[in-house]
């Protein structure tokens, strides 16, 4: 009886963290639900997987037709819970990517798509498990899942990274803002000759600097996650490198964000 792994849900729970921090709306509720779903169902592939291991050694070890026939039902539940646990995982992402702000329509219109021709993908799948007429039978349809799955993969470590831009975007378009608007202060108190405003301009092209290379990092990030195969050995490797590139993009707009702090107390004599 071929072996069939403990398999790759254990990547998609340990990049769920970053899926799940920083509830911002009303729309996280629904994903707090679905992503509970997930939770849920994740932990039912588990229990399955341990009771499909144990009637596997059962069947290995003794031959018997019930140990057989055990050892089946035992390997089709585990499968049926295992696409379930993919694709409760990706609804939780579909919720998580609607609830952010920064990603433009046409990003998630993408996504959206895409994400829901992954969950037609595996409802689909476990539909077709119940005809399986044999253990190799389903084996054969567990190695189709996991051979797609490399693709789900690249979707959901671009999805996530799509998310963590999106709010890099509404972070950096509110400093933008405030950026602005302290322009036309400085402007309107070099031209009433209050106070030399060289100083000030100095620190406000300083913070429109660090916007400039936030963007850049962000773009980087974007395009290592662009690049990524079905076929990429180390996907995690890729995403890490890629989240790496987006918190330097954040530490930028913390520091843009903390000299307009500065100018403002600047301005204001604090």
């Amino acid at each position: 009886m071929k072996r069939l792994p403990f398999i790759f849900l254990i990547s998609l729970y340990a990049i769920s963290y970053t899926l799940y921090a920083s509830p911002s709306s009303a729309q996280e509720f629904n994903f707090n639900r679905a992503y509970n779903d997930y939770l849920y169902s994740y932990n039912q592939y588990r229990a399955a997987h341990t009771d499909y291991v144990a009637a596997k050694q059962q069947y290995l070890t003794y031959k018997t037709l019930t140990a057989k026939t055990t050892a089946q039902g035992k390997t089709l539940k585990m499968l049926e819970a295992r696409d379930k646990a993919v694709r409760t995982y990706l609804t939780a992402l579909r919720l998580k990517l609607g609830g952010t702000a920064g990603v433009s329509t046409d990003e998630q219109n993408i996504l959206y798509l895409k994400i829901d021709a992954e969950v037609s993908w595996y409802q689909n799948h476990k539909s077709t498990l119940p005809g399986a007429g044999s253990i190799p039978d389903l084996i054969e349809l567990s190695d189709q899942a996991q051979d797609h799955y490399k693709e789900t993969e690249v979707l959901a470590y671009q999805t996530l990274g799509t998310i963590l831009a999106g709010k890099e975007n509404a972070l950096r378009d509110e400093i933008q803002t405030q950026i602005n608007s302290l322009e036309e202060k400085i402007a309107q108190i070099r031209q009433e000759g209050e106070i030399d405003t060289k100083t000030l301009e100095r620190w406000l092209l300083e913070a429109q600097n660090r916007l400039t290379w936030s963007k850049e990092k962000q773009f980087a990030a974007q395009s290592l996650l662009a690049g990524l195969k079905p076929r990429e050995r180390n996907k995690a490797k890729v995403y890490n490198r890629a989240q790496s590139s987006l918190a330097e993009s954040h530490q930028y707009l913390k520091e843009a964000n903390s000299y307009l702090l500065e100018i403002i107390r600047e301005v204001k004599g604090d």
